[in-house]
């Protein structure tokens, strides 16, 4: 029977709320690298490619994004806070810590709007009033509106992201150089089409590579290795794997170690 060979990378797949899933193999044939179209795909130690130079592969760490001329951390300060966590811009105005809203409006230097005066601001004095408790509130001509208890900020924190924001990085590359202030346009990352996702089998002869691809580290049947193909947890697929080897197999999916699938 003719052998098909795939060149590629070792992953899990997992359905949304499983930590485990499957062991699979990516097709590189259906991976590409790509402009950064977002700052969405943008995210903590994730690999990047320089644009004018493809072999040059990076990590990259404190994402920035241009927000009214200011470079600000690409998640706002704010949200880490203990204090935002019982705020009012995070739990509402009923359930909100007020105190912890003063708090934060002097730390970050910012004004908040409650519900009072911003409804005064959009209906005008008088001309509205809460319907029981907010959201409800039915204004004087008895229409009823759904106004919301979370207060306004100026400038609006926690920040948003704008849909085409500049962002920039610092890079660690892989000859040990490091580069700040990256523009991010500079910058690939590489995509993975799900047709080119295969689910191992155990009859499935599997050859894995060294990072540096210049040597082969393992090569065999994945019915040779004592692999759980289908787990739960990431962690379950390599229970009954010898701890010598358990965490270097943990490595290879992780890390999405280059290998290649013989498959019947």
């Amino acid at each position: 029977m003719t052998q098909k060979l795939l060149k590629g990378k070792l992953t899990t797949y997992s359905e949304q709320g499983m930590e485990g899933g499957v062991l699979c193999f990516q097709d590189v044939s259906h991976i590409k690298l790509t402009d950064i179209n977002s700052p969405f795909g943008l995210y903590e130690n994730r690999k990047v490619w320089d644009k004018e130079d493809t072999k040059k592969i990076g990590i990259i760490t404190n994402i920035e994004l241009l927000i009214e001329g200011e470079w600000k951390s690409y998640i706002d300060p704010i949200t880490k806070d203990e204090d935002y966590k019982i705020s009012s811009l995070y739990c509402g105005e009923l359930k909100g810590d007020l105190n912890a809203d003063k708090r934060l409006a002097e730390k970050y230097n910012f004004t908040i709007k409650y519900s009072i005066e911003r409804l005064n601001e959009s209906y005008g004095l008088g001309n509205w009033k809460i319907d029981g408790k907010l959201p409800n509130v039915i204004l004087k001509d008895g229409t009823k509106v759904h106004f919301g208890d979370s207060p306004s900020t100026f400038p609006k924190r926690p920040y948003g992201i704008p849909k085409d924001a500049e962002t920039r990085v610092s890079v660690e590359w892989d000859d040990g150089t490091k580069e700040n202030k990256k523009l991010t346009k500079e910058l690939l990352i590489e995509i993975w089409d799900f047709k080119g996702l295969h689910q191992l089998k155990e009859t499935d002869f599997l050859k894995i590579f060294s990072i540096s691809r210049e040597k082969v580290i393992y090569e065999g049947l994945i019915s040779e290795i004592p692999l759980r193909l289908f787990s739960h947890t990431f962690t379950g697929h390599f229970d009954q794997i010898s701890n010598g080897d358990k965490k270097e197999w943990e490595t290879y999916f992780t890390e999405k170690y280059n290998a290649e699938l013989q498959r019947k």
